[in-house]
């Protein structure tokens, strides 16, 4: 049965034990025990496509962050004002850009770590960082780009 205009359409979507997910186009179709977890979607061909927004929480300060910045500050401070009047300015300055390099990719690494990278290192440079959100970004649009085309071959089956 195609959609007609106003015929808006249900379906129910699933995910079994390997987490493959299953659209299917009667609540019958879901097996009895997976049945309270099935998510109902509904297809209305004269509506609009929308994309769903998470609700907006706001700014919030991270303060773990802002605690290890606030450190590295004051020991980089620290440490510019202990190495000895001697040295040139020029030296003294490169051996405290040195410091907060290091500090610096030591920090990218455990974030790069807490986001589960299984390659994830002690030193991290910004663009692994980057590379890794990219390469999240291309396998959610795969991902979402695969139930698109299960629900037009759902629809198209109806």
């Amino acid at each position: 049965m195609k959609p007609t205009p106003g015929n808006q359409q249900t379906f129910y979507r699933w995910v079994d034990g390997s987490g493959r997910v299953h659209i299917v186009s009667s609540l019958e179709s879901v097996p009895q025990a997976e049945r309270a977890k099935a998510a109902v979607v509904s297809l209305d061909p004269d509506a609009a496509p929308t994309v769903p927004r998470l609700p907006s929480a706001g700014w919030r300060p991270d303060w773990v962050s802002f605690g290890v910045g606030f450190a590295v500050a004051l020991v980089l401070a620290a440490l510019f004002k202990v190495l000895p009047n001697g040295m040139r300015m020029a030296s003294r300055v490169a051996l405290v850009l040195g410091v907060a390099v290091v500090l610096t990719g030591l920090y990218l690494g455990v974030v790069r770590g807490s986001t589960g990278a299984p390659d994830a290192g002690g030193l991290t440079s910004p663009s692994a960082l980057i590379e890794d959100a990219k390469s999240a970004v291309e396998r959610m649009n795969l991902r979402q780009k695969q139930q698109e085309e299960e629900l037009k071959q759902i629809q198209a089956e109806h």
